[in-house]
């Protein structure tokens, strides 16, 4: 894409009439000033977001923007001429760098005489938020800022030529001529039939639970997942996500693009597709329970079948698809014109006979769900749920409002989106850079009744806002209104529910997300709030996950009538809960630090000054945190982390929201606690009292280590982040170093067995356990990897508070 593409996609003669009419300008006069000042404002975004602060900066603005469909569709918002307008306000003195007044003038002149400077800086403040939106779109994003360096430069030569930059072209919607000669929709419908028949549909099947009908089963799941495959791909920018997603699955077929089902004769790695492929469902379908319901009835099963059933098919199609457009060498434009060429009753003619009630779950209007919005549709909002809100595409583009207007649903009330950005100018940026302090939460009144107020009664206080996690599944908790329930949403689907208890704590399990950036909503009564991760997979950065390893066990309850297998969150049946923590799937490169050999980090601050005792203490209290200093950057594996206080004073230290233990001034005033391997990214760690009041925080960032990194000269003594006896809260994480490919950890309560995990060395000889068991006493035993027999190195016995 460059600054011509993008211009003549959403900035079309339509959209620019309108964006001008809003700001008091002519087609013409509006067309001159966008075709200089957007390139301006596209390189003066770049040269912001060179430095990390920056691109901070810009992800921050783009997290808290909505994803427009079409300027027709943020106009036809109420007041949405106005929101834009001071939305643009917010952003431009923050984004700009200062330029902003620069490209006014120069737009200015380009507009012409019959152009007001006032006129034209309202429509370029106009432009700016939807400019970033669409970049969003098209995959700008914290982890990928290139995109704004490859537009730079766009400026046209004569910006006071006379004629108009932009040619006279609506929103794209004819999809690109079908790829002729090598893949066609209906030879790619013949593949899919072909390689989920026989004895695959049938080995598909049995590796989900279904039993004489596996075969059966197999091939009415698979039109509901091509449906979903070809509703996201009918955009250029679904397919480009689908090729994406499909790299991580091209495993799954062999060099002539059949599937290969060999991982299926091995549980562990059929249980670990199932995880991935659960991970892909939201994304590709809206309501998932409603989806699988229908499913499991019709094959006359049970919706958690059907639901495994739909993990196993998921990746396995989207491996083939993968392969195909690869070997027939398409892009994401000719893979999308392929999949439009697949219609709902193409799919329904897949199903077995007697099934054909199952083909309302077929066509553009199913519950599959377009995870990446394309330019010219309505992408959902996230946000709290809105009533009677439900993305719409647009056809081609015209000048008149007024279709738009019914076919968009409006999302009346207080622009929510404006809150954040307000706090962006206002805090000059400051407080993006500081320590998030347990979440970080935005929250707004239901937008069908709001009158501005905003109310904070419902808080995600895990997982961080901001944070990064692992693809993989995990638990979302926080407060609300005691014994509401609690809605938790992606985009306009409802994914999860749970109920506060009488305290108005809540917690549920939440399926494995897909790799990128989610937004989840959630709303109690009247009151929502919504929190952003960043998942990453956790295969490219990691050199030690149980992938590689293969030996992952499943924890199990091995009393012999009191059996419980865990389910793929961790949790089991009997409520015993064990989860491999994020960090044992990242590698590290620099050695962790043991009490006997304490290494002490020469950090720098952001000024570029060494740190030392001397330095102002990272937060308040008698207790400090005094190294690394925040904002410091560390290598790969553990760290030291130092402070000072009031000897004999005591605090539980946490990374994020996971308990690392206690730590213990000694009588010199001075802590240390030794970090085992944390996963790469940014982390906050804190302090915090028995009554857990935060007394000292700092934010460090880990960097990723280095790719396949050895772990086959890993002679080091072994060693235990946390003492014997302690009382920690859940989760919680410990680790050290030591020796050989890794180690087992037994868990028992009591002299019950509640769950194994073998856990790999990573790249810095490093290891690292998470944990959440439940209140009680808990005992891990940590041995050799590979010998049950062998004595424990090491017996650790946790209480774990309530």
């Amino acid at each position: 894409m460059n600054v011509t593409d993008l211009m003549q996609t959403y900035f079309g003669d339509a959209e620019t009439e309108q964006l001008g009419r809003a700001a008091g300008l002519d087609l013409l006069s509006a067309q001159r000033a966008l075709g200089v000042g957007v390139p301006l404002t596209l390189d003066a975004l770049a040269d912001h977001a060179a430095s990390p602060a920056g691109q901070t900066h810009v992800a921050e603005a783009i997290d808290n923007l909505p994803r427009f469909g079409s300027v027709q569709e943020a106009l036809a918002e109420a007041d949405g001429a106005a929101n834009l307008q001071q939305a643009g306000e917010f952003l431009s003195p923050v984004l700009l760098g200062g330029q902003d007044e620069r490209i006014a003038a120069a737009a200015t002149a380009s507009a012409g005489p019959a152009a007001s400077p006032d006129g034209v800086r309202r429509l370029l403040q106009m432009t700016l938020p939807l400019l970033l939106s669409f970049l969003a779109q098209r995959g700008l994003g914290r982890t990928n800022m290139g995109l704004l360096r490859d537009l730079r430069g766009g400026v046209p030569g004569a910006a006071t030529d006379a004629a108009p930059v932009m040619t006279a072209r609506s929103v794209p919607q004819a999809a690109p001529a079908p790829v002729a000669g090598v893949l066609s929709a209906s030879v790619l419908l013949d593949h899919m039939k072909a390689q989920f028949s026989g004895q695959n549909a049938e080995r598909i099947g049995a590796a989900a639970g279904f039993g004489g009908g596996a075969q059966r089963a197999t091939l009415t799941t698979l039109p509901v997942v091509l449906n979903a495959l070809v509703n996201k791909g009918r955009t250029e920018a679904g397919a480009a996500d689908l090729i994406s997603q499909a790299r991580s699955y091209l495993h799954l077929t062999d060099a002539d693009g059949n599937l290969d089902l060999s991982s299926l004769d091995d549980p562990a790695e059929t249980g670990r597709l199932e995880v991935q492929g659960r991970g892909l469902l939201t994304g590709l379908f809206g309501n998932v329970n409603e989806i699988t319901g229908r499913l499991g009835t019709a094959l006359g099963g049970s919706g958690t079948s059907a639901g495994r059933l739909l993990s196993l098919v998921t990746p396995l199609a989207l491996s083939l698809l993968g392969r195909r457009a690869q070997a027939a060498g398409l892009n994401a434009e000719r893979l999308s014109a392929v999949l439009g060429g697949l219609s709902g009753s193409s799919l329904a003619g897949l199903l077995p006979a007697g099934l054909t009630g199952l083909s309302s779950l077929l066509g553009n209007a199913s519950a599959a769900a377009v995870a990446a919005a394309p330019a010219s549709s309505a992408a959902p909002i996230h946000t709290a749920p809105v009533a009677a809100s439900t993305p719409a595409s647009h056809g081609s583009s015209t000048s008149t409002t007024s279709t738009d207007t019914v076919a968009v649903s409006r999302r009346r009330g207080f622009p929510w989106w404006l809150i954040p950005l307000l706090l962006l100018v206002l805090l000059g940026g400051y407080w993006l850079l500081q320590t998030r302090q347990g979440t970080t939460t935005r929250s707004t009144t239901d937008t069908a009744t709001t009158t501005g107020a905003i109310t904070t009664d419902v808080v995600v206080e895990s997982p961080v806002a901001g944070s990064t996690i692992p693809a993989a599944p995990f638990t979302m908790r926080g407060t609300a209104p005691a014994s509401t329930t609690v809605s938790i949403r992606e985009g306009e689907e409802e994914v999860a529910q749970a109920t506060a208890d009488p305290e108005g704590r809540w917690n549920t399990d939440m399926l494995m997300p897909a790799p990128g950036e989610h937004t989840y909503s959630v709303q109690a009564g009247d009151a929502s709030s919504e929190v952003r991760v960043n998942v990453v997979d956790a295969a490219s950065i990691s050199t030690r996950s149980n992938t590689d390893t293969g030996t992952e066990t499943d924890e199990t309850d091995t009393a012999a009538d009191d059996s419980a297998q865990s389910d793929s969150a961790g949790q089991s049946q009997d409520g015993d809960t064990e989860t491999q923590s994020s960090a044992d799937t990242t590698a590290g490169t620099a050695a962790p630090i043991t009490p006997a050999e304490s290494q002490e980090f020469e950090t720098t601050d952001p000024a570029g000054e060494e740190t030392s005792d001397s330095v102002q203490p990272a937060g308040t209290g008698d207790m400090t945190v005094i190294g690394p200093a925040t904002g410091t950057t560390l290598p790969a594996g553990g760290f030291t982390l130092r402070g000072t206080g009031a000897q004999g004073q005591e605090a539980e230290l946490f990374e994020d929201d996971t308990s690392l233990g206690r730590v213990t001034v000694g009588e010199d005033g001075r802590w240390s606690f030794d970090v085992p391997s944390p996963s790469a990214g940014p982390h906050t760690y804190s302090l915090r009292s028995q009554d857990g009041n935060e007394i000292a925080s700092v934010r460090l960032t880990t960097s990723a280590a280095t790719a396949g990194a050895a772990t086959a000269d890993c002679t080091e003594d072994f060693s235990l982040s946390i003492a014997d006896g302690q009382t920690v809260s859940e989760p919680f994480r410990f680790g050290g170093k030591g020796q050989g490919s890794g180690y087992d950890v037994t868990v028992r309560r009591g002299a019950r067995v509640i769950g194994t995990r073998k856990v790999a060395l990573d790249g810095s000889c490093g290891w690292s356990y998470e944990s959440k068991p439940g209140p009680g006493t808990i005992t891990y035993e940590v041995r050799p990897a590979g010998d049950a027999t062998a004595e424990p190195v090491s017996t650790v016995n946790l209480t774990v508070g309530e």
